[in-house]
């Protein structure tokens, strides 16, 4: 029998597309979140789906509170208490009915603060998880935290499983594969071109990330670094270099992704990798220059409590992102790049397609619905080449609308 499919946050935008795309599959999720119009009504919009009503009164500490707005899917949530206590992850398991063998797709956010109670759920009982963070503190918190408990329980946990960060994952495993025994050193660039916007949830993560820094492999050992602090250029063809690459290159500056954690998995050689995002040349180079004064408020508690408050604001406004016609203008690339020891490249792998949020439903909803079959059969946490293997992730990630170009 197929486990139940639990998606958390159902109400939010990202929710909504992944439900939406669950259901298309042939599939009837359970549809979870506080709020129990909201979920009722995007419940009978499919005929009646299943839904778990998220009152988390039950296992709240509101002590462990920072702002309610920040939890779950913002539209699902009035005040503090009804925030989820950070440690009571079996609890909030109960709550949404889950068991051993179903699938926990969460749509939560920020993840680095609010995202530990519904990982540790399904890690407490054995169901897998996949989340659609790209938050790198929350990301090494799963990998290094609750990655052994999940392995314990029989959970398969994939952070970053959607537009962030299955794609460079995928070309990364690629390029390794091309490249052989000699690759030391990986750079995986995700260029995002055309007005796409932002949903309410990812300006929020984002205004919550400004003064964070990232995390990169550097010497075989993850250590921290200054958002936004280098730049790399990719080229149409798929090389990078550092500056600006001239006229056919796109500036991506550092960010905190998945493949860090994710690639040398695949080739334990691997001494250096980095993400980087870029797209519009101006505001990367803006948000370089930016990247120095960031740094250093982060420092003082009144400059990041400003940010903390104008992230609280952004989710204020909830389950809004870019429609249809401004998805389908966008245009997505992914590049990974293998060097060797001294930087002679290796390989090069690019991916290419449109619309990131709709590829995050896409490939959630698959995933989700083979975790559901019992298909991927190790535990812990993975990353998605990990759990899903090169070819099958391959085919997925070309039906969810990114292929490979070069």
């Amino acid at each position: 029998m197929t486990a139940r499919i639990v998606v958390f946050g159902a109400t939010g935008y990202t929710g909504r597309l992944v439900t939406a795309e669950l259901v298309a599959a042939g599939h009837r999720p359970v549809l979870a979140g506080r709020t129990e119009t909201r979920v009722r009504a995007l419940a009978a919009a499919y005929d009646g789906l299943e839904t778990t009503v998220a009152d988390a009164a039950d296992v709240v500490d509101a002590a462990d509170v920072v702002d309610a707005a920040d939890v779950v899917d913002a539209a699902d949530v009035v005040d503090a208490a009804d925030v989820v206590d950070a440690a009571d992850g079996a609890s909030l398991a109960r709550l949404l009915g889950l068991g051993t063998g179903d699938v926990l797709v969460s749509t939560v956010g920020p993840f680095r603060r609010f995202g530990r109670p519904v990982v540790a759920a399904a890690a407490a009982v054995g169901a897998h998880y996949l989340d659609c963070s790209g938050e790198g503190a929350f990301l090494r918190h799963v990998f290094t935290e609750v990655g052994p408990r999940a392995a314990a329980s029989g959970a398969a946990l994939i952070p970053g499983a959607g537009f962030d960060f299955v794609p460079g994952n995928l070309a990364g495993a690629l390029a390794l594969q091309a490249a052989g025994g000699e690759a030391r050193r990986l750079d995986v660039g995700y260029l995002v071109m055309g007005a796409l916007g932002m949903s309410s949830g990812t300006r929020a993560t984002l205004l919550a990330a400004l003064t964070e820094p990232v995390i990169v492999l550097r010497g075989g050992v993850l250590v921290e670094r200054p958002l936004a602090r280098e730049v790399r250029s990719f080229r149409s063809s798929g090389k990078v270099t550092g500056g600006s690459g001239g006229r056919r290159g796109h500036p991506a500056v550092l960010w905190s992704g998945g493949e860090p954690f994710t690639l040398p998995r695949l080739a334990p050689a691997l001494t250096d990798v980095a993400t980087y995002i870029g797209g519009v040349d101006r505001g990367i180079r803006v948000g370089q220059a930016l990247s120095f004064p960031l740094s250093g408020l982060r420092r003082f508690p009144p400059s990041r409590a400003l940010l903390a408050a104008a992230a609280r604001s952004a989710l204020r406004t909830t389950g809004r992102g870019p429609d249809r016609a401004a998805r389908a203008r966008a245009g997505a690339q992914v590049f990974a790049l293998a060097r060797d020891a001294a930087g002679r490249e290796l390989a090069t792998v690019r991916l290419e397609g449109r619309d990131p949020y709709a590829f995050t439903a896409r490939i959630m909803a698959w995933m989700a619905g083979h975790l559901a079959a019992g298909t991927v059969a190790r535990a812990g946490a993975l990353g998605p080449v990990d759990a899903f293997g090169v070819e099958d992730l391959e085919r997925a990630a070309a039906a969810a609308g990114l292929r490979r170009v070069g």
